[in-house]
């Protein structure tokens, strides 16, 4: 019985498995990012203390799922989404910084050729258009995904709990 209930949590523990990998990839990118906030960057600080809450909370929802608890799969859910929302914000917000830069505008340029002030801001455009424009995709689709896959965990959550018994259960809890 108990062999059977390892079983069938396989799906649960993976679920965990790639929820665990995320919250702490995203606290090393908070961690990372915690660092341009001791030279005094007030967006990185922000950054740093967002992506630090979301991956405390990714994990916290980890935990909540290793103990077969159904709240911690749409904990893990509503988390991808915060963190796409950031990811996108900050896109756009960096995006909105960019275009104010002169190397954007013909007229910022500095090399004292027109032909090549409008080649750099045209190759400058497209860059920066095309990097922060990747992000916010990036942003919506991968942990789009990801909260679709955990709120999906949660059905699998409740039927696993309501069919295995309440001494297994248990016993996988005190296992880990």
């Amino acid at each position: 019985m108990l062999r059977d209930a390892r079983s069938r949590a396989k799906k649960l523990r993976r679920a965990a498995s790639i929820g665990a990998f995320s919250g702490w990839t995203i606290l090393i990118f908070a961690g990372i990012t915690a660092v341009s906030a001791i030279l005094g960057d007030v967006a990185a600080m922000v950054m740093g203390l967002a992506l630090g809450t979301l991956g405390w909370n990714e994990l916290r929802g980890v935990a909540m799922l290793k103990r077969f608890d159904p709240r911690g799969a749409r904990v893990m859910g509503y988390n991808q989404i915060g963190l796409g929302l950031l990811i996108v914000i900050y896109a756009a917000w960096s995006l909105r910084s960019a275009a104010d830069n002169p190397l954007l505008s013909a007229q910022g340029g500095s090399t004292g050729d027109a032909q090549a002030d409008a080649m750099i801001s045209e190759i400058t455009g497209v860059v920066t258009y095309g990097l922060y424009g990747s992000m916010m995709v990036a942003g919506l689709i991968g942990p789009g995904l990801t909260a679709w896959y955990y709120f999906s965990r949660e059905k699998i959550v409740r039927a696993f709990v309501a069919n295995t018994p309440p001494w297994a259960l248990e016993a996988m809890r005190t296992a880990g």
